[in-house]
This record gives C-alpha cells, sequence and structure tokens, in this order.
C-alpha cells in the first residue's frame, strides 16, 4: 500500500480506494491481501480526516465542521507539578474572618481612599480598581499575621498594617518562603501607605504628608524595593521565558484563523480517551459553539488590537463598545484604562473591520443565549462551575481563558504549545510593527494600546541587537 501512496498526487487523495484498486489489479493481488489493504488504508483517512490541515489540503471544508480541536496539550496539565502551587493553600483572610471593628476600619478605609472629598486629604481619590487591588493585599496581610504571627482575629486592627516592623517581616517571608518578587512587594508596599496616610492625615499640615514620619518610612522602604526590583531577573520577560510564549505576528493570525473555524456547529471525528469517539456531523452543544466563539474572538482582538486584558475584560456593550454604521468603536473613559488616572484623558479606538460580522453574530446569536443582568461582551462560560455561568469575568480568570486557548490550538497546529498570554500579544505586535511596519504608525499604536512610544520600546519590544542596528548599515552614505 505504501508503494501506491507514493505515487498518489495529494489532490488525488479525496478517492484513494479507486486508485488502490488500480495498483491491485495491475500487480494481481489476492482478494485477501487487498481487504488487508482497504483496512489500513481506511484506518489511515479516519486518522488523516482528524488532523488540522485535512479540509484545508483537500478543499473540503465548508464551516460546517470543525477541524482537529484536541491533540493531547493542556496546559493545566503542563503546569501541574513543576512551580509551587500555592494557590492550592490560601492564606488571605476571609472577609467572613474579619472582626466587625476591623470591618469598620476597612470601610473607613475605603472611604476615605476614594470619596470625591474628605477634608485634610491630600490626594486624589482612587479608583475602585486600585481599591480592590489594595482590599486584596489587606487580606494577604492579615492573613499572615493570624495564620504565621498567630494573632487572634479580635486583636488585628488596620494600622498594623502601616507598622513598618510588621510590614518588612511580612514583605521578606512573602519573598522568601512564597517565592513572590519584587514587584509584588511594591503593591503591598503601596497599600501600606495608604493605610498610613489614612491613620495620619489628620495631623498632617505638609504637602505630601512629609511631616508624618510613619508614612516616610514606607516610602523609603517603597524607594528601597524599586532599587532591588530594577536588578530582579524579570521572570515573566526572561528570554527563556519569551521562548516558551511568543509566536510572530503571521502565527498570531493563523491562530485566529484555525479557531474561527473551530466555531463550527458540527464536530469532525475525533479519537477521545477511554475508547469513546464523536462521530462526523455531531452536533455540537451550544454552550461548546459559545465556548468556541469567545475564545476565538478573544484571540482575535488582542491579535489586531493588542489592548490590556482588563479593558477587554470590561468591554460593555453601551457603555465601552458600541457598534457605528462602519463596525465597532471602543471608547474608554479615564477610569476605563490604566494611564486615565494619571492624564485624565480619554481613549477611542475602532475594532479591525474584519471582525464586524462575527462580532454581531456572537452578540446577537450567541451571547444572548445565557440571560444575564449586565451587558459585558464576555462571560464565563465553564460547565465544571454552573453557579458562575453568565457572570463577568473578574481578575485574571479572562487572561487565564486565552492562555489555554493559545496552548491547545498552538499543539495542534504547530505540534509545540505556546503559553501566550494576553500581556504578551503586546509584545508580538510591538516587535512585527517595529520589524516590518510603518514607522509612521508608531504614535497611532501606542495611543490604541494605551502607553507611550518610548514604553513600547523600552517594555514591549523584543527585537535583538543585530535587528536593531539593522538600519545603521551604510549609515555614512548621503541619502538620495
Amino acid at each position: 500500500m505504501l508503494s501506491a501512496l507514493k505515487e498518489l498526487p495529494i489532490r488525488d487523495f479525496k478517492n484513494p480506494e479507486t486508485h488502490l484498486l488500480s495498483i491491485a489489479a495491475a500487480n494481481q493481488l489476492s482478494d485477501g491481501t487487498l481487504a488487508n489493504y482497504k483496512s489500513a488504508l481506511n484506518r489511515f483517512i479516519c486518522w488523516a480526516q482528524d488532523q488540522a490541515w485535512y479540509h484545508d489540503a483537500f478543499g473540503t471544508y465548508d464551516g460546517k465542521l470543525t477541524p482537529r480541536m484536541w491533540a493531547g496539550y493542556n496546559l493545566g496539565r503542563e503546569r501541574k507539578g513543576k512551580r509551587r502551587q500555592f494557590s492550592a493553600n490560601p492564606y488571605g483572610l476571609k472577609e467572613e474572618e474579619f472582626s466587625p471593628a476591623l470591618k469598620r476600619q476597612v470601610d473607613q478605609f475605603h472611604r476615605f481612599v476614594t470619596a470625591p472629598e474628605i477634608p485634610k486629604r491630600k490626594d486624589s481619590p482612587l479608583r475602585q480598581t486600585t481599591f480592590t487591588t489594595y482590599w486584596h493585599a489587606i487580606r494577604l496581610f492579615f492573613g499572615w499575621m493570624h495564620r504565621f504571627q498567630d494573632v487572634p482575629l479580635e486583636e488585628l486592627k488596620l494600622e498594623m498594617m502601616a507598622d513598618r516592623e510588621w510590614l518588612d517581616e511580612f514583605i521578606a517571608w512573602g519573598i522568601n518562603d512564597r517565592g513572590n518578587g519584587y514587584g509584588w512587594a511594591t503593591l503591598k508596599g503601596a497599600a501600606a501607605l495608604n493605610v498610613a496616610k489614612w491613620q495620619h492625615y489628620r495631623r498632617s499640615k505638609q504637602a505630601k504628608y512629609r511631616d508624618i514620619e510613619e508614612i516616610e518610612e514606607i516610602r523609603a522602604l517603597l524607594l528601597e524595593i524599586a532599587h532591588k526590583r530594577e536588578k530582579e531577573p524579570k521572570r515573566t520577560a526572561s528570554k527563556e521565558m519569551l521562548e516558551e510564549k511568543l509566536l510572530t505576528f503571521e502565527q498570531c493570525v493563523e491562530v485566529t484563523k484555525y479557531l474561527r473555524k473551530c466555531c463550527a456547529p458540527q464536530r469532525t471525528r475525533l479519537e477521545r480517551t477511554g475508547g469513546k469517539r464523536s462521530v462526523a456531523g455531531h452536533r455540537r452543544p451550544d454552550r461548546a459553539i459559545m465556548q468556541s466563539w469567545q475564545r476565538y474572538l478573544l484571540i482575535a482582538i488582542l491579535t489586531y488590537c493588542p489592548i490590556r486584558q482588563r479593558e477587554l475584560r470590561e468591554l460593555e456593550v453601551g457603555r465601552t463598545l458600541f457598534r457605528e454604521e462602519d463596525g465597532y468603536v471602543v471608547r474608554l473613559q479615564p477610569d476605563d484604562h490604566k494611564t486615565g488616572s494619571k492624564t485624565g484623558k480619554d481613549r477611542e479606538f475602532a475594532l479591525p473591520s474584519n471582525l464586524t460580522a462575527d462580532l454581531d453574530e456572537w452578540l446577537n446569536v450567541w451571547r444572548p443565549k445565557i440571560p444575564t443582568e449586565h451587558q459585558r461582551v464576555f462571560i464565563r462560560l465553564a460547565p465544571q462551575k454552573p453557579n458562575d455561568v453568565g457572570k463577568p469575568y473578574e481578575g485574571t480568570k479572562l487572561s487565564e481563558v486565552v492562555s489555554r486557548a493559545m496552548y491547545s490550538a498552538t499543539g495542534v497546529l504547530y505540534r509545540e504549545p505556546k503559553r501566550t498570554s494576553a500581556h504578551d500579544f503586546r509584545r508580538i505586535a510591538i516587535t512585527w510593527q517595529r520589524k516590518y511596519g510603518n514607522r509612521d504608525h508608531d504614535e497611532a499604536l501606542a495611543e490604541m494600546m494605551g502607553h507611550s512610544v518610548r514604553e513600547a520600546d523600552r517594555t514591549y519590544s523584543q527585537l535583538t541587537s543585530r535587528e536593531r542596528t539593522e538600519k545603521a548599515k551604510n549609515w555614512w552614505k548621503v541619502a538620495d
């Protein structure tokens, strides 16, 4: 059979049995041998039809059948056992563990940092998203105080977090015992700094509370941490880590096209574990199709508009996402994006027109199948957590969906899965645009992504030194 297949052009593989019969007749094969060859050929055809390339290669993909969607690559399983799984042993204090007195203090702190006007407060109010970050830091600090320092719950007071000795011990423990970095320490120190301002603001008479020794001590700690952070190896952006995560822009486009095909309503035949097999043409459940649509749109938007995952997570019809005659437009007010609190400026950009029809179908056909009390574009759909279905994504949950989708898709397409995160698309975009794109677009791309051109070059560009110096070749020649 191998010799017969060698003579068979791939364009004629739609009818391989006819070709096999002619070869068999020419070689006078017995009926038994021919039957064995037919069996082997059928098994080979079944395998080929399960491959991601099959429908494209033979022109049989019609939008009804999915390509191969599983190649044995699972990000959660791959990570298991390869790093310290502290998430399985959380130490943060649960909200129900807060004493009534500590709850009152947290409520007072919340009002102090977020209310529009507080007498004698010398800072602008914080956004709710920033307070949520500090609230998480407070829970971790008091969880450590209670579980590792044996301080009874009823003795916990918010001002303990502004005590420099306690704070130093907590940060040292987090770095030494939990394996956190100085970026983690910066967030915990910033939360403690604001707690100190809440504790002492009434007696301050100088700008920025410079006359309050306790506040100055925490500022000094943050300065120490900043210096150490500059020298700390960037674990998520090391050369080895990026090799495991980054794709080319062209590959991202290919992944996007593949994920679009995965939105098909019928499943191609696929071998499953346990001997079970789904039959070609079998109708997929609506929830499975919705998951495919959502994964595709998340990756597609990040490929062409690599915005921050918070901005993607909080896309909301009628508030930040608007349908216009030419397509969809994103409008972000200062509170909706990271740099808005500093610049006070809005951001507005259009989504690519090639996504308009697909966003229409998602928002008009599939998204309404799950009734919700909100208008977020993307919603939780995990069947293993039915009580969360329809709820908006919070925290890093949406980024986890992106990483899992990219790991699976790249495993199918390239047999080398990549752990591409939502943030990595920013690196991919800047690197491609700096290398191949129009440099007149530098400022516009930076504006869409929500940072400066300088930040794009400093943080996101992954051009090698050779690539950065390429244009210096023949620098001495006079321009035409």
